[in-house]
């Protein structure tokens, strides 16, 4: 049986674009376009997460959160709003309990990426996925980490291929398609950041991911100019490198002018 994912929105876009996503990944979305209807359906069923629009309301934002915690306190919740650095808001989220409070911004690799591994955490033991996501070429110097996200991303529904170098990247890239690229940032021979503008030149529409060590905060800021889809720090958790790469397909296939 299928997870259940409760999304209350208000906008029946926003309704629309979440139950798209969700039920691409494999959850069963459930869709309500107020709060005062969550109560009661928690009485009857309980979903592994809500996704809960912060508007001003008794039924709304941290008020609805604060009526839900009244009788389940460990039930997953995400929130989405327009302003999540509101002075003052940090505090309301940590003493809620709530998962992860994300700007509306769904153009965002973040907030899709956030949501999804929220999710996949809890399942992360699942039988190997039937459905194909795409192909995805995997480019690190480093054999063993090239092998250990393959086979990961091989039992999670992915069609894989590796390059050790930029230049053997440029290569493939050139003598076939691929739907996404892993692309790690410091590499002997040709650095990522320039495998990436080169990527750029060849093939513009291709979803590149780039992996970096943490604090790498100007590569980051140069990748994402050049074009990078998304980044993650490495050592990575694999169920963030799945929900990575899911959000930026998703994305890509579910664009949502928000």
């Amino acid at each position: 049986m299928l997870e259940r994912v409760l999304i209350v929105d208000e906008d029946v876009k926003v309704r629309d674009f979440l139950y798209e996503v969700m039920t691409e990944v494999g959850f069963r979305a459930l869709t309500v376009p107020c709060g005062s209807e969550v109560l009661e359906r928690l009485k009857k069923e309980r979903p592994a997460l809500i996704i809960i629009d912060d508007t001003p309301g008794e039924f709304s934002g941290i008020p609805l959160v604060k009526k839900i915690r009244s009788f389940d306190r460990d039930i997953r919740i995400i929130m989405l709003g327009l302003q999540p650095d509101e002075e003052g808001l940090k505090s309301q989220v940590a003493e809620t309990g709530i998962s992860a409070y994300l700007s509306k911004n769904f153009n965002d690799p973040f907030v899709i990426r956030t949501i999804i591994s929220t999710l996949k955490l809890d399942n992360s033991t699942r039988a190997k996925s039937e459905k194909i996501w795409g192909r995805v070429l995997i480019v690190d110097d480093e054999y063993e980490g090239r092998e250990l996200v393959a086979n990961y991303l091989s039992r999670k529904g992915f069609e894989t291929d590796s390059a050790s170098s930029g230049e053997e990247c440029i290569e493939k890239l050139r003598a076939g398609s691929f739907d996404a690229i892993i692309l790690d940032i410091t590499m002997n021979g040709m650095d990522g950041l320039l495998t990436l503008k080169r990527i750029r030149d060849i093939n513009p529409s291709v979803k590149v991911i780039m992996a970096t060590a943490l604090g790498n905060k100007e590569a980051i800021s140069q990748a994402q100019a050049i074009g990078a889809s998304d980044y993650i720090v490495k050592p990575f958790n694999l169920v963030m490198l799945e929900s990575s790469l899911l959000s930026v397909l998703l994305l890509k296939k579910n664009r949502m002018n928000y």
